[in-house]
This record gives C-alpha cells, sequence and structure tokens, in this order.
C-alpha cells in the first residue's frame, strides 16, 4: 500500500516564511534565481524543512503566484472602490513599476514551467478579463462601441509595461509625450464617466 506523504500545515509560520522567501528572491533577483538552497537560506531555515511543507519547487512557486494573484485582486479591487477617479486609479495599479516587474517574471515562470503555466494563464485570462468588465462599466460601453474597454485596457497595459521596461534601461525617448497623450485620454474618459453616472442619478 502507498503511503501518502505527511506535508507541514498549510498555514504554519515556516511555510509562510518559505514564501516569502521565494517572493523575495522572485522580486529582487528574478525567477532564474530561485533554487531550493536559496530559498531556504533567505528564510534562515533547512532545505530539506521545505521539503516537509512543499512536495516540489513546482509547488512553493504555485503558493507564491497565488499570493500574488490575491495581493493584486485586492488592490484592483481598492482602486474601484475607494478612489474618487477609478479610472485614474487603475491606470496608476497597471503603471506600477513593481506591478509590473511581477509580472514579467510570471510570464517568465510560464514560459519554463509547464505545470505552472495554466494556473498564470487562467489567473491572468481572470483578470484582464476584470479590467473589461470594470472599463467598460464605468464608461457606459457596450460591445459596439467605438472605443471597446477591451482595446482601451490592452493599450493601456501594454503602453504601462513598455514604458516601465524602457525606463529600467535608461530609454525614455517619447515617454513625456505618451503620459501627455495618457493624461488627456484620463480626462475625457473620467468626465464621460462622470456624466454618465450623473444622467443615471437622475433618471
Amino acid at each position: 500500500m502507498t503511503q501518502t506523504r505527511r506535508m507541514g500545515v498549510e498555514g504554519s509560520q515556516r511555510r509562510t516564511l518559505f514564501i516569502d522567501a521565494a517572493e523575495e528572491i522572485l522580486r529582487t533577483e528574478g525567477y532564474m534565481a530561485i533554487s531550493a538552497r536559496q530559498v531556504a537560506a533567505k528564510a534562515g531555515l533547512k532545505t530539506q524543512l521545505l521539503y516537509y511543507y512543499f512536495l516540489t519547487m513546482d509547488e512553493l512557486i504555485l503558493a507564491v503566484v497565488r499570493r500574488i494573484n490575491q495581493r493584486r485582486q485586492q488592490r484592483f479591487d481598492e482602486a474601484l472602490l475607494s478612489s474618487a477617479d477609478p479610472l485614474r486609479a487603475l491606470w496608476a495599479l497597471a503603471s506600477d513599476p513593481s506591478s509590473a516587474t511581477m509580472s514579467a517574471e510570471l510570464t517568465a515562470i510560464a514560459t519554463h514551467r509547464e505545470t505552472i503555466r495554466a494556473e498564470i494563464v487562467r489567473s491572468a485570462q481572470e483578470f484582464r478579463a476584470l479590467q473589461v468588465a470594470a472599463v467598460s462599466r464605468l464608461l457606459g460601453h457596450d460591445d459596439d462601441s467605438d472605443n471597446p474597454a477591451a482595446g482601451i485596457v490592452m493599450i493601456a497595459v501594454g503602453l504601462a509595461r513598455s514604458i516601465i521596461a524602457e525606463s529600467a534601461l535608461g530609454l525614455t525617448d517619447g515617454h513625456h509625450e505618451a503620459l501627455m497623450i495618457v493624461e488627456r485620454v484620463l480626462k475625457d474618459l473620467s468626465r464621460t464617466a462622470s456624466a454618465r453616472a450623473s444622467s443615471t442619478a437622475a433618471g
């Protein structure tokens, strides 16, 4: 009879330390720097103990991915609920350098870790759908709009990541001008959203 391997408790402090360490390495050194030895050293724990809490390194990395996605979802919800200008808050979220760095690393993980790719792609698709739904709702768009929400989200995300990636290299040509256009578009879209909200309230 096959014996089931005993694993550490899901919410234990040591398990959390391993996840913290792996996330820190991912953030500061990149996906390729993550190894059992490096994670254990960063956590201040023995390497053998890591495999008491995680069957494989993929399982540890998956835990990190899920934590990052949960945090992203929380920030997204806060941007929509707490901001007087949700569209601007969503742009700020998309153009946050730390978020862009993590997105790039998640893409690298998806490319190199087949067992984790499905989770990353699924969560990315779900998050993109939430972004599109939020923009569509704020602007009162329908599928026949001349400026479909899906296109607005795609352009915003792509531009934000490009600016962040180029800035990290010291390449900033055209960035100021692009951000001026973003600012103008945000003002126009925010006015549209405000007018729609006022019309709805009056009706």
